[in-house]
Formats: C-alpha cells, sequence, structure tokens
C-alpha cells in the first residue's frame, strides 16, 4: 500500500510521534501496528511517546472502511463488541493513546 493510498494519512501524520521520516509506514497505522507486531514492538505512539495536545481532539475522522479495511479487522484481537473503531487502526490509535481510561490498543499489549 503506498502512503497516498491511505485517505487518513495527513491526519495521522499530524500525531504521529515517529522520528523514522523515511519509513514508508509512517502515518498509516494499521501497516505501522502490524509491521511493528510482527517484530514483538510497538509503535512510537504505544511506548510512551507523549501525544501533542493539539491532536487530542483528532478523534473519529478516519474512513470508516478503508482499503485495509478488511486486513484490519482480520488482525485485529480487540473483542469489546460496542465499539466502532475495530478495523480502523487510525481512530482505535486516537481513542486509545494519552487516554488515562483505556490501556493501549488489543493489539499492542501483552
Amino acid at each position: 500500500m503506498a502512503a497516498v493510498e491511505c485517505p487518513n494519512r495527513e491526519v495521522n501524520l499530524a500525531m504521529c510521534p515517529c522520528p523514522a521520516d523515511d519509513c514508508d509506514n509512517k502515518g498509516i497505522c494499521c501497516l505501522c501496528v502490524r509491521n511493528h507486531a510482527s517484530k514483538g514492538q510497538k509503535p512510537a505512539c504505544m511506548r510512551g511517546a507523549e501525544r501533542p495536545a493539539d491532536t487530542l481532539s483528532l478523534r473519529g475522522v478516519a474512513t470508516a472502511k478503508c482499503a485495509q479495511y478488511a486486513d484490519n479487522k482480520a488482525f485485529c484481537p480487540c473483542d469489546y463488541d460496542p465499539c466502532s473503531n475495530g478495523g480502523t487502526c487510525c481512530d482505535c490509535i486516537r481513542n486509545h493513546w494519552g487516554n488515562g481510561a483505556y490501556p493501549s490498543v488489543a493489539c499492542m499489549r501483552g
């Protein structure tokens, strides 16, 4: 998936704390999460990086079913049925990151 194919990349980049500017996955949360999970790692946003205060209102802005939606749903271990973020990794991360009421996203726990 090329970076330009992610409909949410611009808003994802606004909050992505990853310093790897040369990474093709930067701003494409689903590919970033899957890449890090395959290596037993957590992406920067789930490793204690501080969330920029001006991104706290960025929630629920993702296109509900991007091109990666089916693959994301197959990868997602979250079993919280009332949540509508399953398969929309960027909204899931925005919801969990820096939210003291919720732990890390399900795919990054453990």
